[in-house]
């Protein structure tokens, strides 16, 4: 993890990004285990968080910090990225659309296109499994997403916390200052000052028996 607080990095292949070093799994597998490992020591990241907030950096998370570098990860990645383009997609739905047609037409395949159907079919289940393998990756993703969220959060309520300390810090000094600064204060000089006129006449050296005052 690449912050001022840090936990231990996953050994891979590292990644910069916005100044930060990323430590790529090896496998999805890994990224999993690397996962798990954070989550169940995230108790102890929240405590050192929330002692030095200050301190957190955010991390940006994206899908390609938690993929395997693995030959299968590659290989899963270009699956992934075919399967998933709009290009395969219209070229699967004008080929099914004009199979349909010549296919009446000409005469090579006929209603209900058994033959359409079970080309169509065969490749299902590779597909289905690629798809699986997309989400579990991704689903990797949300969760080491979902992670640095989550520390960012806690440092947010942390430094919010304090600022709020501050905040009513500031607001028992003002209102000690305007105490002392209401209207009724030249009031209260005018007392305290009659107060230590009296206490000056009580103390204060007397004159000599038979001394003429003045």
């Amino acid at each position: 993890m690449t912050a001022e607080i840090q936990a231990q990095p996953t050994p891979g292949v590292g990644t910069h990004v916005d100044g930060q070093h990323y430590h790529r799994p090896r496998t999805d597998a890994a990224a999993i285990r690397d996962i798990c490992r954070e989550f169940l020591h995230m108790h102890d990241r929240a405590a050192e968080i929330k002692a030095d907030p200050a301190a957190f950096h955010p991390k940006l998370v994206l899908s390609d910090h938690v993929r395997g570098t693995s030959y299968l990860d590659k290989v899963a990645d270009w699956v992934n990225r075919f399967c998933g383009s709009m290009y395969v997609f219209l070229f699967i739905t004008f080929g099914i659309v004009a199979w349909m047609i010549l296919g009446e037409e000409i005469g090579f395949d006929k209603v209900p296109w058994p033959l359409l159907l079970t080309i169509l079919n065969l490749p299902q289940l590779s597909i289905m499994i690629s798809l699986q393998v997309s989400a579990n990756r991704a689903q990797a993703a949300s969760d080491k997403r979902a992670i640095a969220d989550h520390e960012t959060l806690i440092a947010l309520h942390e430094m919010g916390k304090q600022q709020l300390d501050i905040l009513e810090g500031q607001d028992r000094v003002l209102a000690i200052l305007n105490n002392f600064a209401s209207k009724d204060m030249p009031g209260r000089q005018e007392h305290i000052q009659q107060c230590v006129d009296q206490i000056l006449a009580t103390v204060g050296p007397k004159p000599a028996a038979g001394a003429e005052p003045g």
